[in-house]
């Protein structure tokens, strides 16, 4: 499958599963989440869909919820699936994996270490 489709793909997929998995999946172990990220096989056969919870207190994710939330999703994969299939009109629908998105948890401790590098490089005040 060329570059482009799978682009397509990848990107309608990642619009399609943020709006089915906030408002038609009602289990309770799935918070708001966002899909920031799908990236699907060379021959489509597998899509590794990122996820991250979003939280208006906390910079990450609890661990526990975001392991709940994984088997949650887990769980409901086969009607995520047939939802995909019937929305996106696609011959054969790729495997779902669900994984957790990491990066601005790993983008805020880069800041964090540059921000500490930085203060250590200043001149100290002489006494």
């Amino acid at each position: 499958m060329d570059a482009i489709r799978i682009q397509r793909i990848q990107s309608m997929m990642k619009d399609e599963l943020t709006l089915l998995i906030n408002r038609e999946l009602k289990d309770p172990r799935i918070p708001s989440v966002s899909v920031t990220n799908v990236e699907l096989t060379r021959d489509a056969k597998q899509a590794t869909v990122f996820i991250s919870i979003l939280s208006l207190n906390q910079t990450s994710a609890d661990p526990e919820l975001m392991q709940s939330c994984l088997a949650a999703l887990e769980k409901s994969k086969g009607y995520l699936k047939k939802s995909i299939s019937k929305i996106m009109q696609l011959r054969f629908v790729p495997e779902l994996l669900f994984r957790e998105d990491k990066g601005l948890e790993n983008t805020l401790r880069v800041h964090e270490l540059l921000k500490q590098i930085s203060d250590e490089k200043k001149p100290k005040p002489s006494e």
